[in-house]
């Protein structure tokens, strides 16, 4: 069935809350409504429920009308689930699924039927909770109650799924696990139609993206066409970086330093990194007011990518190339401007043997260096030894060893008095 919202503004108490909304869902399509706080998303799925009445414009379902249905087609046809469930009364999660059937009785003295009883036991089933059909909803976690309120949904056999942030309250494992549930439910062909915050967790469950601004539909698409740099500077006011997810080929979004920039006192701390060794040292650094360098490093690694998605200066290497002469220099030049050298637990090979004797070198001038992770030294080191000897060599005349991010920070901020 094809949901259509068609030219749909709202007001509440003289102020306009939806602002002339067009949008269509297809069929079997995962949406996110997407927006910052205020900017009209629950209000336009509660239009959706048909809960509020939009002052202009309509929302159709194959073409008709949703205000023209009676409360019982509507619940046949959609399912609802809230934010929160609070529920005064002692009921079972078998009972809390029940009530699902309510839209399919015959009357509402209906007893239950072994239909109903089938129903529930599929959507509990389908949704894990079958397990503490017995227990009593108030006594489940968080993340079991929202999934006994999916099941109440599912019990209802609708052809529309709406969600209203269906992870709010729930942690990390919470929130993949819902979200993975859902994804299933859309392939096995059920529309959902869902509110959302968290951007990068839209991006990686939805298919299509509505995002909202002010009351406003400001763009929509897929995640790759609407959460652009652009789109979310302007929505949200936040400078972020786009790029893909190596794991799930979803839009990543990873926002870059806001206020802390005005905090930044300038201190310069050069990393010695690659093979994607380098980010928490570098992110850690720019979060915490210094101002970052790195090199050398191979301009395919991700290191280098990271650097230059922040603006940080970067010595940089030909791909498999080893570090030149004139490279090791503008090195050696950028250790010699820091504060600090931060050595990260990158492999070491032939190729760039030469940041641990820039580290060296800094350690000769007294520079301070921390060493990430120096005990893992023999398994990186591929150049039969002279890592290891290197290494030993930084420690032994006064190195600090730091096992982190956190540690890091914690001991260049007591030796730089920060």
């Amino acid at each position: 069935m094809k949901v259509e919202i068609q030219d749909l503004s709202f007001s509440f108490e003289g102020k306009r809350v939806l602002k002339d909304i067009s949008l269509s869902i297809g069929e079997e399509e995962f949406l996110g409504l997407m927006g910052p706080n205020g900017s009209g998303k629950t209000t336009l799925l509660r239009c959706m429920m048909n809960f509020l009445k939009p002052e202009q414009g309509a929302v159709l379902v194959d073409a008709k009308p949703i205000h023209t249905m009676s409360d019982k087609d509507l619940a046949q046809l959609f399912a609802v689930v809230p934010q929160t469930s609070q529920i005064e009364f002692s009921f079972t999660a078998y009972e809390m699924v029940m009530m699902g059937r309510i839209p399919h009785a015959k009357s509402r003295l209906s007893s239950e039927t072994k239909a109903d009883a089938k129903a529930v036991r599929d959507a509990m089933e389908r949704t894990n909770t079958w397990q503490f059909s017995d227990r009593q909803y108030a006594s489940l976690s968080g993340g079991e109650r929202q999934r006994v309120i999916i099941a109440r949904a599912l019990a209802q056999q609708p052809t529309i799924l709406l969600l209203d942030e269906p992870t709010v309250y729930l942690d990390i494992t919470g929130q993949l696990e819902i979200m993975d549930l859902l994804r299933e439910l859309n392939r096995e062909g059920l529309t959902i139609i869902a509110v959302m915050h968290d951007i990068n967790l839209a991006s990686r469950y939805c298919g299509k993206i509505a995002l909202l601004h002010d009351g406003r539909l400001e763009s929509q698409g897929t995640p790759e066409e609407v959460f652009t740099p652009d789109n979310i500077i302007r929505i949200y006011d936040v400078d972020v970086i786009v790029r893909k997810d190596p794991l799930t080929n979803s839009v990543s979004v990873i926002p870059r330093i806001t206020t802390i920039v005005s905090a930044m006192h300038g201190t310069r701390v050069h990393v010695l990194c690659g093979g994607g060794t380098g980010g928490a040292a570098i992110i850690g650094l720019r979060d915490a007011g210094y101002a970052p360098s790195a090199g050398v490093i191979n301009v395919l690694d991700s290191d280098f990518e990271l650097s230059e998605d922040l603006h940080i200066p970067v010595v940089t290497e030909v791909p498999f190339a080893q570090i030149s002469d004139e490279t090791h220099l503008q090195n050696l030049q950028r250790v010699m401007e820091a504060a600090a050298i931060v050595v990260t637990d990158f492999p070491v090979g032939p190729g760039n043997l030469k940041n641990l004797e820039a580290a060296v070198a800094a350690l000769g001038k007294g520079k301070p260096v921390f060493i990430v992770n120096a005990e893992t030294v023999e398994k990186r080191d591929f150049v039969g030894g002279k890592a290891k000897q290197l290494i030993d060599d930084l420690i032994s005349r006064g190195a600090v060893k730091v096992n982190g991010k956190q540690d890091l920070m914690a001991k260049l901020a007591e030796r730089l008095g920060r």
